[in-house]
């Protein structure tokens, strides 16, 4: 396995010259290194300004949290070691490991410095205090009591009842309540560093399996191991591997390449410029990389769709008449978009707005809409709209979009309904159906957290745009009291009952078109082993091991 571009590696790196002695990386410890490029830009090494997943990759290698999920979506154990839910659902007790340890750097406070509660502490209160303006700060605004940001005379909600134990309180119920503090915003960090955030964004400090090593910003970065990490598999400290390194190639054909040559131990995702190479029509690998690839297919938490916008100020357009969205809904043949534009990437949507990979989510009690294109027509006719006297209806995409904008359109044709497509760059579409100034759009939603109430309240009342993610402003009370109601049940089961009844009642509103569930495509070497996949699509090395 050749580097043919080591010279940029010596150029920007130089401390990896000793690792890699020659070009060829099989005669030095650089061959135990994670390599893997990442096409989006990487903004920050702060978990309180983490905006993207190619921030969240890179982050999540370097720190840690209370909880985390396992690649089932479950929640497990973490730097907290064991917790207690108590006061019907307002109040957590945790209870902290007492073998994490700050990674050592040149500041003589964190020689040696165990995490303590204190730590959890600062973490939180600097995510919710409004100087910091992070990102993540509304996963505590309608949770917990922050008057103490206003006033003296309250106090932070989060306290150190002794080195080790962690209390929080919260306002009401919030049954996903652990799943928030699985998000990088919650990861913990310590004051000497992070007290200073323009330095810290790029020289962080966490507790996680990598600690950071180098960052050429906009070219690529590099962590090593953490050898004072408290996991241990099999008898053996993890991590497994040396380093890792993330390189940053924004085109996504050129990284492809030197995945194929070896260049990256993996590879995520497809797009346009590799699907046909790649996959056959039902998403599997091709002949000729089945023996040099291992592919993880799995669900992916993200729904995509073509919403509506049934504002009353839309009162004139076809689109606010519930017949009409309907059809359209029957008339789209989804599973034939799935095969010929994503070459079986994604499952057809045929269900509600919650995407599948969620445990114990009753998909089968939400009923969608399975491809009828006689019933499609017979609805159209019902609408009493006369569609060769009407204007096109104007459908907003993206560029890379136009495949699938193309086929819908063409699928509908077959109904009598006209579409005129127009491509906005991703910012102003984005401000185009904050604004409210169009109805019929491209959107796709991926959780903050992986909880059918996190995709749900983009139909709240409370969120209509531009003050939250319900681009459609739709309505219903009784889904939204559903809504609100799941957040205070401790039985899963139970919420799952009313979130799904909430999701129903969506489906019938026909406010938006979902097309597909997406599914995570990851590749990689022979030689990788341990790496696994997951439906937030996180990306886990500690137990990844190379072995050629």
């Amino acid at each position: 396995m050749l580097f043919r571009n080591t010279p940029k590696y010596f150029l920007f790196f130089p401390i990896l010259y000793g690792l890699i002695g020659c070009k060829n990386v099989d005669n030095s410890k650089f061959r135990n290194y994670f390599f893997y490029n990442e096409d989006a830009n990487i903004s920050t090494l702060d978990p309180a300004y983490v905006k993207s997943q190619s921030d969240n990759w890179a982050v999540s290698q370097l720190f840690e949290g209370l909880v985390e999920y396992n690649d089932s979506l479950e929640i497990k154990p973490c730097i907290a070691k064991t917790w207690s839910v108590l006061d019907n659902g307002t109040r957590y007790i945790f209870n902290l490991r007492t073998d994490v340890y700050f990674h050592e750097i040149n500041i003589r406070p964190l020689k040696n410095r165990k995490l303590i509660a204190d730590d959890v502490v600062y973490s939180f209160k600097r995510i919710a205090d409004p100087k910091t303006a992070s990102p993540g700060a509304w996963i505590f605004n309608d949770k917990m009591d922050l008057r103490c940001f206003r006033s003296d005379s309250f106090l932070f909600p989060v306290k150190a009842l002794n080195d080790s134990t962690i209390e929080i309180n919260l306002i009401n119920a919030f049954a996903p309540f652990l799943g928030i503090l699985a998000m990088p915003y919650c990861y913990i960090v310590p004051k000497e560093a992070a007290s200073n955030s323009e330095y810290f964004r790029s020289h962080p400090v966490g507790s996680g399996p990598f600690q950071f090593k180098k960052w050429e910003e906009d070219v690529a970065l590099l962590f090593e191991k953490n050898p004072k990490y408290y996991r241990f598999e099999n008898g053996m400290r993890l991590p497994y591997l040396s380093g890792v390194y993330i390189d940053n190639i924004k085109n996504k054909q050129t990284a492809f390449m030197r995945f194929v040559q070896g260049e990256y131990d993996f590879f995520n995702g497809i797009d346009a410029s590799t699907k046909d190479e790649l996959l056959n029509k039902n998403g599997t690998l091709k002949n000729k990389y089945k023996s040099k690839f291992k592919l993880l297919k799995t669900p992916f938490l993200n729904t995509e769709y073509f919403g509506f916008n049934i504002d009353p100020k839309f009162n004139k357009s076809p689109l606010n008449n519930l017949k009409v969205r309907q059809a359209m809904q029957y008339a789209i043949d989804k599973k034939k978009m799935i095969s010929y534009i994503r070459n079986g990437v994604g499952v057809a949507a045929e269900h509600g707005f919650v995407p599948n990979g969620l445990p114990n989510y009753p998909y089968q009690d939400v009923k969608g809409y399975q491809y009828d294109l006689e019933k499609a027509r017979h609805l159209i006719k019902e609408s009493g709209i006369d569609f060769n006297k009407s204007t096109p209806i104007v459908l907003n995409i993206t560029s890379d979009y136009l495949d699938m904008a193309v086929f819908v359109q063409k699928e509908l044709e077959l109904i009598g309904v006209p579409i005129k497509i127009e491509v906005h760059p991703a910012s102003f579409l984005r401000q185009l159906k904050k604004e409210n100034k169009i109805n019929f759009f491209r959107g796709s939603w991926i959780a903050d957290y992986p909880d059918a109430e996190n995709y749900l309240v983009c139909f709240k009342k409370e969120n209509f745009s531009p003050n939250g993610p319900n681009y459609f402003h739709f309505y219903n009370e009784a889904a939204n009291e559903a809504i609100t109601q799941s957040n205070l049940s401790i039985s899963d089961s139970s919420r799952n009952s009313m979130l799904a009844k909430a999701d129903q009642l969506m489906v019938e509103s026909a406010v938006c078109i979902v097309l597909y569930y997406d599914e995570s495509i990851r590749m990689s070497h022979p030689w990788v082993k341990g790496l696994t996949s997951n439906p937030a699509n996180f990306l886990r090395l500690r137990c990844v091991k190379k072995i050629y």
